[in-house]
This record gives structure tokens, sequence and C-alpha cells, in this order.
């Protein structure tokens, strides 16, 4: 991404010796235009920055692993987590049914764990950088260029095809499904139908990260380094965390009683 953009800079340069020479057919100029625009966007891109106060990078960055331990937890630890779970260690979970316990359990701890993560980016968007988003979002800062408008139409459709690709995977697994009723012990069919037709492994985890970048460049935030910690520990669920990799690990630490499918 780094070379492309440093390509259609150098292209950038040279454009308006282009224009000015006249020798070039009517098709040619508007594929310059839009080459022109596509340097101004990556240009504004490329000024956004990944610093954030170091105080907040920290706790920001143990902030959003607690989300994804809690689901390596389950994943890894599935018989624990139930054991815990029965012997009433995590509070609020006293009203939940018991058809499905276990996985509605971990529904409903889900929701509750969401309050760091959206603590961290409302903190970070509302906050350390309140001055910029109201510009943007209030003010129409970001209508005020092509390619501020541009970027905006970015972020928005980052943000719709995470927000597809969450409520996709729902309609597909069901509840039941995303929240590890098969490693519970319930029945959960396999399926084949979109989002995983697309050869994609964890949409529903893609969808959130392209989720999280799409806001903050939808707004035009002046930093993507909550995005990036997100894409970071997202990662880490993806490959260690949910993944029979991280099972393998654990086992090497507590001995062969962990669970392996």
């Amino acid at each position: 991404v780094r070379l492309c953009m440093m390509l259609s800079l150098r292209h950038s340069a040279s454009l308006h010796t282009i224009f000015n020479d006249g020798a070039y057919s009517n098709s040619a100029i508007v594929s310059l235009t839009y080459l022109r625009i596509f340097a101004q966007v990556t240009t504004t891109m490329m000024k956004i920055s990944f610093d954030i106060p170091m105080p907040f990078a920290a706790i920001a960055f143990c902030a959003l692993a607690i989300e994804r331990i809690l689901y390596a937890y389950c994943f890894i630890c599935t018989d624990s987590f139930k054991k815990s779970v029965d012997s009433n260690k995590f509070p609020g979970l006293s009203t939940i049914p018991k058809d499905g316990y276990y996985w509605r359990c971990m529904q409903r701890l889900g929701m509750y764990i969401k309050v760091f993560q959206f603590s961290v980016c409302i903190y970070d968007l509302l906050v350390l950088d309140q001055d910029n988003i109201v510009n943007n979002v209030f003010k129409g800062g970001m209508l005020e260029t092509p390619e501020k408008m541009i970027q905006l139409a970015v972020g928005l459709g980052l943000l719709f095809i995470g927000q597809v690709l969450n409520w996709a995977t729902f309609d597909a697994l069901g509840a039941k499904g995303v929240y590890y009723g098969y490693e519970f012990g319930y029945k959960v069919d396999r399926v084949s139908c979109f989002p995983y037709n697309l050869n994609i492994n964890d949409p529903q985890y893609w969808g959130v990260v392209l989720s999280i970048f799409g806001i903050y460049i939808a707004v035009g935030a002046s930093s993507l380094a909550i995005p990036i910690m997100e894409l970071f520990w997202y990662m880490m669920s993806m490959k260690v965390f949910e993944n029979e990799r991280g099972r393998r690990i654990w086992r090497r630490f507590r001995g062969p009683s962990v669970k392996a499918n």
C-alpha cells in the first residue's frame, strides 16, 4: 500500500505538464484525472497519524485484549469455562435460561465485555480527537474537498462490507454457533453458504475489523492506532487464541487435559 501511495504521488507530480501539453485524448485525460484524485486521496491518507498518547495507548492495548482473552479462555479451556459458570464465578448470569445455558452465558459475557472496546473507541474519537471529529462529522468537514469525500465513501464502504459479513455470519450460524455452541457440546450444523463460501477464515472477525477501520476512515480520525491495535488482537484470535495452534501451545504448559477436536 505504501509503495502504491509513493508511485501515485510520483505520477501526480507530472500530471500538470501532461494536461498543459494538450497532446492526449479526452479518455486519457479522464484517466489521468482519476489518477490525480487517487494521488490526492493517498496524500490525505498518508497524513493520518498512528500516534496517540502513550498512557492511553498502553491502557487501550490492554483493554482491547480483554475480549480476546475471554474468547480464548472459552475456546481453549472449555471445560474450565463451564465449571466457572456453574460455580457462579461470573456475575450477571443468574437470569439466563437453562436451555443452551453455556452458549447463552458466553453471549451475555460477550455483550458485557464490549464495554471495553466501545469505551476505548469513544474516548479516542470523542475526547482525544474531539475538535477534528466535530469538524468532520458535524460541520461537514468530510465534504469540503473531493479527496475527503472519497475518503468518506471508502470508510462507509468498509463499514458496510464489515456489517454485511457480521450479519451474514450470525444469519448462517445463529447465536448458538457464533458463541461456541459446538465447543460446548450443542448441535451446530456445518454451513457452506455466504459468507463461508468466500473462502475467508473467520468472516465475522474480519467484519469487525473492517467496520472499525471504516468508522475511523469515514469520520476522518487523526490516528489509526486503535484500529491497528484491534487488527492485532483479532489476528491473534484467528491465528492463536481461537485456533488449534493455541490449544497445542496451552497443552505444552498444562498437559494433555486440554480438549482437542
